[in-house]
């Protein structure tokens, strides 16, 4: 049925129309509120809000915003009076207030002092060295316990990021050295850190401070109500952004007259204006404020029942400067974030701290100090070349008055007449250069270098015998303010690398394939999550070369003064690293690890110099007693090698023994032990036990220690002063346990002094064995010597014998009278 308080809106209009709807206190409704509704952009939450937003509302806030970025401008001149002032130390042709052309013209010198410009070149030297290494500037840092999951999830962010830096971002690098040139002079500068539609990747840009704005009331830029970025883009590659549905289309308003010499820069460049209509530049702001809209993100507002307490949100919004027209308005705040905090898409890096938002320079410190130095710079070469190429006066007849110009090497006419020549030309007395003027520059000069750092340690005047950690003191020492410097790098860049996680996180695919030498490494978006830190590879507290070759020759020196206690592997490698040493693996052998193997082959491999292990498992019996004999064995005595293997060979039958005494201890106990340590692990250790366990395990183990021979005595004495108790006289009985006790306590100290003597006299039947067995054989080896001596002798006897035999045989022969 019909509802009798809804009509047609004109006659014979079919049901579905605009219709007209009385309400129940009297309120006419027209027209169907189901098609009143407003359909939502399609774009989703990162739409360009500047199209749904009234063109009225529009055009009156681009007014509002230009106007306030206008007044912030107004409020620093004075900051950019001296902004560019410390950028014209680096003009070759200036540097002081006085008009130079009019010192050419007249001869005097121009040159200015290199104070200012020495330091920041030596400052950006050593900065890019350590913000941007060969292997690339950034690292991981694994937030909570580690794990082995977490460790290869690090790992392949690490490498991705490195890649995306060294080879995605073209810019990143020579922005850097830009950037770390440009910070020094003026104090202050910004990188800006954003996902380009146009690249369809991430972009780390350089930011001058000239062309940043920020609130005059602004303490830093996490906090500042409003901060403005100066955007000056060639009007193609706007259209492009317009193409991608970036910006929205704006007039052809664009200059055609690009004058570099407005800026600093072009005019120490010496840029000229140039006239080339094929490079319309569009100037945009990029304004991150906060504001309020009408019917967007919030309640339609009412301007007389607007609330000045109403809460403004963060948003991007870009302004065509040359016309004022708002191009773009974005959300500024995460999807998710129910609490829409501003995101900040800019890292500041500061040279000092200066005394507001904006950094302090090397201008602003030793300025003065540059320019006393030009100064007396000046005055030096101008006092020589007027000493070098003297000018005077010249009389021509008659001298007239006023003032004459002379400049160097030249003769004034004057009119006079002289009969002597002398008389007619006069020299000006210049003086040759003043000797107290150059000290006074040498004493600037060092003086503004020892703010600045730039002073350098002469390691070879440094004693040779003197420690390490003194030369690394003495570094430090001369460069506590570059290490302070380094350290608000090191933190801003930390920053920078946290935002490009953040977007890495937001726009990668959920699997993203990319190559690097020799292999291909896959990375996941879900990677970039909190369980991995990105910092810089930089260290906060190393900021130069030098004072890294000097500590890591430090550590190696004292691992190899206390090699047990060091590993010795590890002090090489921060000693090849520190010395930028590529490709250390391929130079320097990684440790082995121990295998399980028999007791012949542990001995051989000590002599390889192989490393060797105890295990748990192993017949530790045999392998003490094998080792002992190899130990023992005369062969060794001679061989060059014994003192090395010996202390590795006791070293290891002492971990034979203390398995086997845990082993027996166990078994005598009959109840599991605490699992052991990893012995693989140069730092182990025993972890601790369940107060439990061990009251149970030392209440087992002292059992099985009483239950040994040496306390059986103790414990049958203890028995009879027992059985005595409650028969006769109880002092008496407490008189005898005391004396039981008493003999209990002489008799166990007579068998420890008994173990203690047949321990030593069983040391001396091994030595005194020993000893016999040498001489034994040295009584074996002298009789075999005596005894081969006398078998010699013998046969020479005989063989006497026999001649003697033969010879007399010979003459018996000869007297024998012949026969008849």
């Amino acid at each position: 049925m019909a509802d009798p308080n809804v009509i047609p809106f004109a006659e014979g209009a079919p049901a579905d129309d605009l219709m007209v709807e009385t309400l129940p206190d009297g309120d006419v409704l027209i027209g169907d509120p189901e098609l009143d509704v407003i359909e939502e952009s399609d774009n989703g939450f990162d739409a360009n809000l500047a199209e749904e937003i009234d063109a009225r509302e529009l055009s009156a806030k681009g007014a509002e915003l230009v106007s306030y970025y206008e007044n912030d401008e107004a409020a620093r001149d004075e900051w950019k009076t001296r902004y560019k002032a410390g950028l014209r130390t680096l003009d070759p042709d200036g540097g002081l207030d006085e008009s130079e052309d009019e010192r050419a013209t007249r001869g005097l010198s121009i040159v200015v002092h290199p104070l200012i410009a020495e330091a920041a070149t030596q400052f950006n030297a050593k900065a890019i060295a350590e913000l941007y290494p060969s292997g690339g500037p950034i690292k991981t840092v694994i937030i909570g316990q580690p794990d082995e999951e977490i460790e290869e999830q690090g790992r392949r962010v690490r490498e991705f990021m490195n890649y995306q830096i060294t080879e995605e971002m073209p810019e990143y690098f020579p922005d850097l050295d830009q950037m770390l040139f440009h910070l020094p002079l003026v104090g202050q500068t910004f990188k800006k850190v954003w996902w380009d539609v146009n690249l369809d990747r991430q972009c780390s840009q350089f930011v001058k401070a000239e062309d940043f704005c920020v609130a005059p009331e602004s303490k830093d830029l996490y906090t500042s109500p409003r901060y403005t970025h100066l955007i000056r883009m060639p009007k193609n590659d706007y259209n492009r952004y317009v193409q991608n549905g970036y910006y929205l289309q704006t007039s052809d308003a664009g200059s055609d007259d690009v004058d570099p010499a407005d800026s600093v820069i072009g005019e120490i460049e010496g840029v000229d204006e140039y006239d080339d209509s094929n490079d319309d530049i569009i100037t945009l702001l990029e304004m991150h404020v906060y504001d309020l809209f009408d019917g967007i993100d919030g309640e339609e507002m009412d301007e007389e029942d607007e609330d000045d307490n109403a809460v403004a949100l963060p948003y991007v919004i870009t302004i065509d400067y040359d016309n004022q027209k708002i191009v773009s308005v974005r959300r500024n705040w995460r999807e998710d974030d129910e609490l829409k905090k501003r995101r900040d898409w800019f890292v500041s890096y500061k040279f000092l701290p200066g005394l507001g938002f904006y950094g302090f320079g090397l201008y602003h410190m030793i300025g003065g100090l540059g320019k006393a130095a030009t100064g007396s710079l000046r005055a030096l070469l101008d006092s020589a070349a007027f000493s070098n190429m003297q000018g005077g006066f010249k009389l021509r007849g008659r001298v007239t008055g006023g003032d004459v110009q002379v400049n160097p090497g030249e003769f004034v006419d004057l009119d006079s007449t002289v009969d002597d020549v002398n008389k007619a030309i006069m020299p000006l007395p210049f003086k040759e250069p003043s000797g107290s003027l150059f000290n006074l520059l040498g004493f600037m000069v060092d003086a503004g270098q020892r703010f600045a750092s730039t002073a350098d340690l002469n390691v070879g005047d440094v004693n040779p015998n003197a420690p390490v950690g003194s030369t690394v003191a003495l570094i430090e020492q001369g460069s506590k303010a570059f290490s302070a410097i380094h350290k608000r790098l090191h933190y801003s860049q930390g920053q920078e690398f946290k935002l490009l996680s953040n977007l890495n996180a937001e726009n990668l695919p959920e699997e993203f394939t990319f190559s690097r030498a020799g292999a291909a490494e896959t990375i996941y978006a879900a990677d970039f999550d909190d369980r991995i830190d990105i910092v810089p590879v930089s260290d906060p507290n190393i900021f130069s070369t030098a004072q890294r070759i000097a500590q890591a020759q430090a550590v190696l020196q004292m691992a190899q003064a206390a090699p047990q206690l060091h590993d010795m592997y590890e002090a090489y490698k921060r000693m090849y690293e520190a010395i930028r040493i590529q490709n250390i693996d391929e130079i320097l052998k990684k440790p082995e690890e121990a295998v399980q193997m028999d007791c012949i082959d542990e001995n051989m491999s000590v002599m390889y110099g192989k490393p060797i292990r105890a295990f748990i498992e192993q017949d530790h019996e045999a392998h003490i007693a094998v080792h002992m004999q190899f130990l023992q064995d005369p062969s060794l005595a001679g061989n060059p090698g014994a003192k090395t293997m010996q202390p590795i060979l006791i070293a290891h039958i002492a971990e034979h023994i203390a398995l086997l005494y845990r082993l027996r201890m166990q078994a005598s106990v009959a109840m599991p032990l605490p699992p052991l340590p990893d012995f693989k692990d140069p730092n182990f250790k025993f972890e601790d036990v369940d107060p439990e366990q061990d009251r149970l395990i030392s209440q087992r183990a002292a059992e099985v220690v009483r239950a040994a021979p040496q306390m059986k005595q103790i414990e049958a004495i203890r028995g009879v002063g027992q059985q005595g108790q409650g028969q006769g006289n109880p002092l008496e009985y407490a008189q005898q346990l005391a004396k039981l006790e008493t003999e209990a306590l002489t008799a166990r100290t007579q068998a420890q002094i008994a173990a203690d003597q047949a321990k030593a006299q069983s040391n001396i039947q091994i030595k005194q064995a020993e000893a016999k067995q040498d001489m034994q054989i040295e009584m074996a080896k002298a009789q075999a010597d005596l005894q081969a001596k006398v078998t010699k002798l013998e046969a020479e006897l005989q063989l006497e014998r026999e001649k003697n035999a033969a010879k007399l045989e010979m003459e018996a022969m000869k007297n024998v009278p012949p026969t008849i």
